[in-house]
């Protein structure tokens, strides 16, 4: 969910701490990358110590902090400290996504239920038991992935539940951000996905499919080239659409 935006490359955050260590890091740190509601920061904690730290924007808190003493350090260590910092932004924000998202899935159930009394104990009851074909076949008010590609999207309605269920101005204003980022973001993606099936369905009609080469560089780790040409090849099972060079 979301991306996460990069500012400084992995392999130059410890190149940039050393030229910078004595001049803008000494009065701010920098912005490495960014994800939702997080930041991975850069900062000086001394001539030699080179600190990585995520916050929170929304809650001004540290989440989790690192560091380097930076003559002691290489840069493939920090490089990797920051590939996992990035990481562990991008893991936070989803739990915050799927926190929020299950949160007010919980006030579409419960406005069901007010709506529809005489239906909710029957609904409810059948909760309980656990029948796989059932399951399957009345996917509807209990399915949180119908809810979130089907009523979730009705900007209007969820805002109206926020607003409802709500009390906290704080925790309104919050949520409805939310709200509005992560719909304008689902549906952006839902309506770039229907323009391509829809471009290739028309190509498809008209007989103009169009196959392209594309090349990608792939490292494999192996005692030498021929083996690794072969792991290669083993792992794309045959797929007659790639050829290896040699």
């Amino acid at each position: 969910m979301g991306k996460t935006f990069k500012y400084i490359q992995y392999e130059d955050v410890l190149r940039t701490f050393n030229e910078l260590k004595d001049t803008t890091l000494s009065e701010r740190p920098l912005v490495i990358a960014r994800h939702g509601d997080y930041s991975l920061l850069l900062e000086s904690l001394g001539e030699d110590t080179l600190g990585l730290k995520i916050i929170n924007n929304e809650k001004n808190q540290v989440v989790k902090d690192r560091v380097y003493f930076a003559s002691k350090t290489t840069n493939e260590l920090v490089a990797r400290g920051v590939r996992h910092g990035c990481q562990k932004m991008a893991e936070l924000n989803d739990e915050d996504v799927n926190n929020k998202r299950i949160q007010i899935w919980k006030w579409y159930l419960l406005d069901w239920r007010k709506k529809n009394p005489s239906e909710s104990e029957k609904l409810f009851s059948k909760e309980g038991q656990w029948d796989e074909d059932t399951m399957k076949a009345e996917r509807g008010i209990m399915d949180l992935e119908m809810f979130l590609h089907g009523d979730y999207l009705n900007l209007g309605n969820t805002l109206s539940l926020i607003e409802n269920y709500l009390t906290d101005e704080k925790h309104k204003e919050m949520f409805k951000k939310f709200a509005i980022a992560d719909i304008m973001e689902m549906t952006s993606e839902d309506t770039k996905d229907r323009a391509i099936e829809e471009a290739e369905r028309k190509k498809c009609e008209e007989g103009e499919i169009k196959y392209h080469n594309y090349t990608f560089t792939v490292s494999v780790e192996a005692t030498d080239k021929e083996h690794a040409r072969a792991a290669l090849l083993n792992y794309l099972a045959g797929d007659p659409r790639i050829r290896i060079q040699k």
